[in-house]
Protein backbone atom coordinates (compact mmCIF):
# COMPACT_ATOMS: atom_id res chain seq x y z
CA UNK A 1 0.00 0.00 0.00
CA UNK A 2 2.71 2.55 0.65
CA UNK A 3 4.64 1.54 -2.40
CA UNK A 4 1.19 2.54 -4.22
CA UNK A 5 0.80 5.72 -2.48
CA UNK A 6 4.75 6.89 -3.00
CA UNK A 7 4.05 5.88 -6.73
CA UNK A 8 0.74 8.68 -6.82
CA UNK A 9 2.40 11.03 -5.10
CA UNK A 10 5.52 10.61 -7.59
CA UNK A 11 3.59 10.58 -10.65
CA UNK A 12 1.34 13.39 -9.22
CA UNK A 13 4.45 15.56 -8.53
CA UNK A 14 5.97 14.10 -12.34
CA UNK A 15 3.14 15.39 -14.13
CA UNK A 16 2.83 18.85 -12.24
CA UNK A 17 6.89 18.96 -13.16
CA UNK A 18 6.34 18.11 -16.79
CA UNK A 19 2.86 20.31 -17.46
CA UNK A 20 4.48 23.11 -15.72
CA UNK A 21 7.81 23.66 -17.93
CA UNK A 22 5.75 22.90 -21.14
CA UNK A 23 3.05 25.67 -20.51
CA UNK A 24 3.29 29.57 -20.50
CA UNK A 25 2.79 31.68 -18.11
CA UNK A 26 2.86 36.05 -17.88
CA UNK A 27 6.05 35.52 -15.84
CA UNK A 28 7.58 33.36 -18.51
CA UNK A 29 6.91 35.71 -21.09
CA UNK A 30 8.22 38.53 -19.33
CA UNK A 31 11.60 36.74 -18.76
CA UNK A 32 11.83 35.90 -22.20
CA UNK A 33 11.76 39.63 -23.22
CA UNK A 34 14.08 40.78 -20.34
CA UNK A 35 16.59 37.79 -21.99
CA UNK A 36 15.82 39.28 -25.41
CA UNK A 37 16.76 42.55 -24.45
CA UNK A 38 19.79 41.81 -22.26
CA UNK A 39 20.76 39.99 -26.15
CA UNK A 40 20.21 42.82 -28.10
CA UNK A 41 22.07 45.51 -25.70
CA UNK A 42 25.39 42.37 -25.45
CA UNK A 43 25.16 42.44 -29.36
CA UNK A 44 24.38 38.49 -29.26
CA UNK A 45 23.02 37.88 -32.25
CA UNK A 46 23.13 34.14 -32.16
CA UNK A 47 21.57 33.84 -28.82
CA UNK A 48 18.62 35.75 -30.39
CA UNK A 49 18.30 33.92 -33.14
CA UNK A 50 18.25 30.63 -30.91
CA UNK A 51 15.23 32.12 -29.16
CA UNK A 52 13.72 32.07 -32.81
CA UNK A 53 11.23 28.87 -34.09
CA UNK A 54 12.45 27.09 -37.31
CA UNK A 55 9.29 28.62 -38.52
CA UNK A 56 9.54 31.80 -37.37
CA UNK A 57 8.07 34.23 -39.79
CA UNK A 58 8.31 38.74 -39.22
CA UNK A 59 6.31 41.00 -41.83
CA UNK A 60 5.49 44.78 -40.84
CA UNK A 61 6.19 47.85 -42.63
CA UNK A 62 9.02 50.10 -41.57
CA UNK A 63 8.43 54.20 -42.48
CA UNK A 64 11.26 56.29 -43.23
CA UNK A 65 11.72 59.42 -44.28
CA UNK A 66 12.59 57.62 -47.69
CA UNK A 67 8.84 56.49 -48.01
CA UNK A 68 7.32 52.74 -46.63
CA UNK A 69 9.08 49.71 -46.56
CA UNK A 70 7.47 46.44 -46.73
CA UNK A 71 9.43 43.80 -44.88
CA UNK A 72 8.92 39.77 -44.93
CA UNK A 73 11.52 37.88 -43.40
CA UNK A 74 12.22 34.40 -42.41
CA UNK A 75 14.24 33.31 -39.80
CA UNK A 76 17.18 32.82 -41.66
CA UNK A 77 16.74 36.22 -42.92
CA UNK A 78 16.13 37.74 -39.59
CA UNK A 79 19.37 35.94 -37.87
CA UNK A 80 21.43 37.53 -41.19
CA UNK A 81 20.07 40.81 -40.15
CA UNK A 82 20.76 40.59 -36.74
CA UNK A 83 24.11 39.55 -37.37
CA UNK A 84 24.42 42.65 -39.90
CA UNK A 85 23.25 44.99 -37.49
CA UNK A 86 25.59 43.86 -34.44
CA UNK A 87 28.47 43.95 -36.74
CA UNK A 88 27.66 47.42 -37.76
CA UNK A 89 27.22 48.66 -34.30
CA UNK A 90 30.58 47.20 -33.09
CA UNK A 91 32.32 48.69 -35.66
CA UNK A 92 30.61 51.96 -35.13
CA UNK A 93 31.49 51.60 -31.56
CA UNK A 94 35.14 51.03 -32.59
CA UNK A 95 35.23 54.62 -33.84
CA UNK A 96 33.38 56.78 -31.99
CA UNK A 97 31.53 57.10 -28.27
CA UNK A 98 28.29 55.42 -29.74
CA UNK A 99 25.84 54.57 -27.03
CA UNK A 100 22.48 52.25 -27.75
CA UNK A 101 19.39 52.21 -25.91
CA UNK A 102 16.89 49.73 -26.10
CA UNK A 103 13.42 49.45 -24.37
CA UNK A 104 10.45 47.06 -24.85
CA UNK A 105 7.15 47.88 -23.38
CA UNK A 106 4.75 44.57 -23.12
CA UNK A 107 1.27 46.32 -23.21
CA UNK A 108 -0.72 43.20 -23.63
CA UNK A 109 -0.59 39.28 -22.98
CA UNK A 110 -3.04 36.95 -23.92
CA UNK A 111 -2.49 32.87 -23.54
CA UNK A 112 -4.04 30.66 -25.34
CA UNK A 113 -6.52 28.07 -23.23
CA UNK A 114 -4.05 25.09 -23.24
CA UNK A 115 -0.86 27.21 -21.82
CA UNK A 116 1.21 25.90 -25.00
CA UNK A 117 1.15 29.92 -26.90
CA UNK A 118 0.20 33.20 -26.19
CA UNK A 119 -0.28 36.79 -28.18
CA UNK A 120 1.52 39.52 -26.81
CA UNK A 121 1.45 43.07 -27.96
CA UNK A 122 4.83 44.82 -27.30
CA UNK A 123 5.85 48.16 -28.25
CA UNK A 124 10.30 48.36 -28.70
CA UNK A 125 12.17 51.47 -29.56
CA UNK A 126 16.05 51.43 -30.01
CA UNK A 127 17.93 54.46 -29.91
CA UNK A 128 21.93 55.04 -30.86
CA UNK A 129 23.35 58.59 -29.77
CA UNK A 130 26.94 60.07 -31.19
CA UNK A 131 28.76 61.47 -28.41
CA UNK A 132 28.00 64.60 -28.55
CA UNK A 133 25.80 65.15 -31.45
CA UNK A 134 23.22 62.88 -29.29
CA UNK A 135 20.57 60.93 -31.22
CA UNK A 136 21.37 59.70 -34.48
CA UNK A 137 19.10 57.14 -34.94
CA UNK A 138 15.82 55.79 -33.65
CA UNK A 139 13.17 52.63 -34.18
CA UNK A 140 9.81 52.46 -32.63
CA UNK A 141 7.82 49.44 -33.32
CA UNK A 142 4.47 48.39 -32.24
CA UNK A 143 4.15 44.50 -32.77
CA UNK A 144 1.79 41.55 -32.27
CA UNK A 145 3.81 38.51 -31.64
CA UNK A 146 2.93 34.87 -31.45
CA UNK A 147 5.17 32.97 -28.55
CA UNK A 148 4.70 28.81 -28.67
CA UNK A 149 6.85 26.37 -25.93
CA UNK A 150 8.52 23.45 -27.64
CA UNK A 151 10.48 21.22 -25.60
CA UNK A 152 9.95 23.01 -22.54
CA UNK A 153 11.70 26.07 -24.36
CA UNK A 154 9.48 29.49 -24.88
CA UNK A 155 10.15 30.33 -28.34
CA UNK A 156 9.24 33.79 -31.17
CA UNK A 157 7.55 31.86 -33.55
CA UNK A 158 5.98 35.29 -35.26
CA UNK A 159 5.87 39.17 -35.70
CA UNK A 160 3.68 41.11 -37.41
CA UNK A 161 4.24 44.79 -37.38
CA UNK A 162 4.95 48.58 -38.08
CA UNK A 163 7.71 50.24 -37.48
CA UNK A 164 8.82 54.44 -37.38
CA UNK A 165 12.61 54.92 -38.35
CA UNK A 166 14.25 58.60 -37.77
CA UNK A 167 17.59 59.19 -38.21
CA UNK A 168 19.91 62.60 -37.94
CA UNK A 169 18.14 64.74 -40.77
CA UNK A 170 14.48 63.73 -39.63
CA UNK A 171 12.77 65.44 -36.68
CA UNK A 172 12.99 63.72 -33.24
Amino acid sequence: MRVIILLLVASGIGYWYWNRQNSIDEESITRFYDTATEHVLNGRGKELCAMLTKDFTRTGVNSTSQGRIQENADKEETCDKYNKMFASLAQAERQGDVSTNYQVTIEHIEIGKDRKSAEVKVATNISMALGPIGRIAETRDKSSETLVIRNGKLMLQKSEGSAITRTIGDRF
